[in-house]
């Protein structure tokens, strides 16, 4: 096996090992009250191996015919870099899930995470409203 395959090689296995299932959506946070959260991740990954055979000194054309390629000596370097971002977090509780946003960037990204606990909400004063029409003959007056 040549140099350069045994780098790559040994490069892939470590980027493996970095970058798992568990790094994009990370192992689940358990809170008080039966509360799960799960970070969600971005992962970005870039990666150079390369390598040559380079001889020691000046070599001729003669010189060249007479030398195997194994003869040379070789250099090679492999060069990752990982950028891991958290975009967000799934939260669940008592049946409801929530996607906090980590990295929100406008107010139009705040009033669409807002939306679902604002139709929770809503259902909850629908459901008082009948609760107290039910006992009460004066229906949802303050």
């Amino acid at each position: 096996m040549h140099p350069v395959e045994t780098i790559l090689q040994t490069t892939m296995n470590e980027i493996k090992k970095i970058v798992d299932v568990n790094t994009i959506v990370g192992d689940p946070i358990y809170g008080e009250g039966g509360a799960v959260v799960l970070p969600v991740s971005r992962v970005s990954l870039g990666f150079l191996t390369g390598g040559g055979d380079f001889p020691t000194q000046t070599v001729t054309n003669a010189d060249k015919s007479d030398r195997s390629l194994k003869d040379y000596p070789f250099l090679g370097a492999s060069v990752v870099g990982v950028t891991i971002t958290p975009k967000a977090f799934l939260c669940m509780r008592s049946g409801s899930t929530t996607l906090l946003c980590a990295d929100c960037d406008s107010t139009l990204d705040r009033l669409v995470q807002l939306i679902p606990g604002v139709i929770e909400q809503a259902k909850q004063v629908v459901r008082t409203c009948k609760e107290q029409t039910q006992t009460d003959s004066d229906p949802c007056e303050p």
